[in-house]
């Protein structure tokens, strides 16, 4: 039997912090640079002393082992773990170590001066399917989809990151967490009290960044979870029972909602939404609308999955046909763009809306 040597993490000393990126549940983003090699990274801080809880964040060994077991080009890898340096035997913070992305979809899309073309949306959609696929099959929930937490390179690759809500999924599990995804990506089922979820709520999740990169702003943006249900039901309408006949036993929360009679049900505009106050509304054809249509669909089993979305959808396929990462043209003439940057800060304030 072998006594394998413990690895000693080495410590945070070894990059060269610089400006804030972003700022997550358990901890603040930065720019770092490896004082030897010279690469950049980013680096996630966690407290471990939070609320005087003294260990790691559970939700980071969560996303840890969860990172550890994919490998996927439209994933974020981790690299490596790195202490602060402490005297006692439990650092006061921990950093994961990441590839730094110099965008993220929230920046690009809030940043005027970034020019984007169909190409650039059709294939981050497809990226994004790819990745969101891949984690599926290997039995993961993001749920935290939005893109904020969507990255990406100088070489047009996209990147899904932030996993500190991630989750293994099987489907015998009868009792989830139920306030997750942030609020203008949340599905109906969540809104509507369901705890025994599968994969397709990211589904969901995708479907709203996917219409948020046509408008170049957020697409069903309640501020409380009664006004998104009411955004939701206006522009998509109030689910059917001959679509939806379990609706009662998987969405709890139905019957607040439920219209009282024919009258007062409300009829899908979701067509007009999204071909109103666009940058380039040619771009919205008739094919992009579908695969919107078949991911905001209110019964999940009905919902497209990542795997259908990319077989199914003629969008990719229409002229012009969806182009891998590297043909992409990404001159975008601002070095880098994230949502921690963006104008008095708005993006900061807007999470804090978002999760009240």
């Amino acid at each position: 039997m072998h006594i394998r040597k413990p690895t000693v993490l080495r410590d945070v000393s070894v990059f060269d912090k610089k400006h804030q990126l972003g700022k997550g549940t358990y901890g603040d983003v930065f720019m770092g640079a490896d004082k030897d090699t010279k690469a950049v990274v980013a680096l996630k801080m966690i407290n471990t002393q939070q609320e005087g809880n003294y260990g790691f964040p559970i939700t980071t060994i969560r996303e840890v082992k969860i990172l550890k077991a994919l490998n996927h080009p439209n994933i974020v890898k981790l690299k490596e773990i790195v202490t602060s340096k402490e005297q006692n035997a439990i650092p006061k913070s921990v950093y994961l170590v990441f590839e730094y992305h110099e965008y993220d979809l929230t920046g690009i899309l809030g940043t005027r001066e970034i020019r984007l073309s169909q190409d650039h949306i059709k294939s981050w959609s497809m990226q994004l399917l790819q990745g969101v696929h891949y984690m599926h099959v290997n039995k993961i929930m993001h749920r935290d989809l939005k893109s904020a937490n969507i990255l990406i390179g100088r070489n047009g690759e996209l990147k899904i990151a932030d996993w500190g809500l991630a989750r293994t999924w099987n489907e015998k599990m009868e009792k989830l967490t139920n306030p997750v995804i942030t609020l203008w990506y949340r599905p109906p089922e969540l809104l509507l009290g369901c705890k025994k979820y599968t994969p397709k709520i990211d589904m969901w999740s995708v479907g709203c960044i996917i219409a948020e990169m046509f408008r170049r702003k957020g697409f069903l943006t309640g501020r409380s979870d009664a006004s998104q249900m009411e955004l939701i039901f206006k522009t998509l309408g109030h689910p059917a029972t001959e679509s939806f006949p379990d609706i009662h036993e998987v969405c709890p929360q139905w019957t607040k909602y439920e219209p009282k009679s024919k009258e007062h049900i409300l009829k899908s505009r979701l067509q007009e939404t999204l071909r109103s106050q666009l940058p380039n509304p040619r771009w919205v054809t008739n094919n992009a609308i579908t695969l919107v249509q078949n991911l905001l669909t209110y019964n999940p089993a009905k919902r497209w999955s990542a795997a259908e979305a990319c077989q199914k959808a003629e969008y990719f396929y229409e002229e012009p046909a969806f182009k891998p990462a590297k043909e992409l043209s990404m001159s975008f003439g601002v070095k880098a763009a994230h949502e921690w940057g963006l104008p008095s800060r708005q993006a900061a304030e807007r999470q804090m809306q978002q999760r009240k």
